[in-house]
């Protein structure tokens, strides 16, 4: 990992996922991590959970770190941006998770040229499970990549496909989640106990993700192999197809894709 100091502005949801995979990663790392919250306690909560630092603004941040990370909701970019880019030392860099806005727009809050990333994390990183858009400067982009990579996968892209990145990645557990449900109560309506439908559907998807992961077949070859002619994933697939499972994920993707399109376009 990178042997930076880390700053955090805001300390909540994202932040605690972040920092519970990075720890879990490497406990030392807690020592080189600083956050704070405009919130009261918050920033201490997550200190006292995580053995991190804190700081009283983010002012106090950025002249302490290496990487200045903002967590902060989108209509509060502008003020932390700001107060970031006054404060930040020589040679830092600056990344955002904010959604929906854009570099252009991070940078001229910063009022800086010191380099930028923006990156999209999903909820798995407090799992070691998680993966990340990232667009930006190559120096930005080089020193945020090491900490992604320890909770997960970064893949580099052109800003134009955060919106479709929203679809696959940051919408994708919700939308994944609920295949597994679906799973769930299909073993319940087939007359297991509710823990033994829980793990079968739960344990059986993480199993077959890790497989793939781990082994790189594709996704298809997998399913090819273990489709026997006449057998009961055949009969399976069969009614996932004419149920139209396909047609369903490629709408969803697209309708939350437009989405993030709708709510990007009206903050502007």
């Amino acid at each position: 990992m990178s042997t930076g100091t880390l700053g955090l502005i805001g300390a909540g949801r994202l932040a605690s996922a972040l920092v519970q995979g990075w720890v879990a990663a490497d406990p030392a790392c807690a020592q080189r991590i600083v956050a704070t919250d405009r919130v009261d306690g918050v920033a201490e909560a997550l200190a006292g959970r995580f053995g991190i630092a804190t700081a009283p603004d983010p002012a106090a941040v950025a002249a302490a770190s290496d990487l200045v990370i903002l967590l902060v909701k989108p209509q509060d970019i502008a003020d932390a941006a700001a107060a970031v880019g006054a404060a930040l030392r020589d040679g830092a860099c600056v990344a955002s998770a904010a959604a929906g806005v854009e570099l252009a727009q991070i940078r001229a809050a910063l009022g800086t040229d010191a380099p930028l990333a923006r990156f999209m994390p999903n909820i798995p990183v407090a799992v070691r499970g998680g993966v990340s858009a990232v667009c930006g400067d190559a120096a930005a982009v080089e020193r945020l990549a090491p900490w992604l990579e320890r909770v997960g996968s970064a893949v580099p892209m052109d800003e134009s496909m955060f919106d479709a990145a929203t679809a696959i990645s940051g919408s994708g557990p919700g939308l994944y989640a609920y295949v597994v449900e679906q799973f769930e109560a299909a073993a319940l309506a087939l007359g297991f106990e509710a823990e033994a439908a829980r793990r079968l559907a739960v344990d059986t998807f993480a199993g077959t993700g890790r497989y793939l992961a781990e082994t790189g077949e594709t996704a298809a070859e997998l399913r090819e192999r273990v489709t026997s002619p006449g057998g009961t994933t055949a009969a399976g697939l069969a009614q996932l197809e004419a149920h139209g499972l396909g047609a369903a994920v490629a709408a969803a993707a697209v309708a939350a894709r437009d989405r993030g399109r709708e709510l990007r376009e009206g903050a502007a």
